[in-house]
């Protein structure tokens, strides 16, 4: 089971990788917390472990 520090990491890494190659738009990954709340970040990690969790258990 991942820790909140992990999920927001992974959540941070697919909003930066996002704006970087889909949207065209970059934007520092540190500067990332002031352009979107983290709780967002947390939301994204915890959606994308859960996926890959279930896909383990599979």
């Amino acid at each position: 089971m991942a820790n909140i520090i992990t999920l927001e990491r992974i959540g941070k890494f697919i909003i930066w990788f996002w704006n970087k190659y889909i949207k065209k738009k970059y934007i520092p990954y540190i500067d990332l917390e002031f352009h979107y709340p983290n709780y967002l970040f947390i939301a994204l990690g915890s959606i994308v472990a859960a996926i890959g969790h279930s896909n383990y258990l599979r």
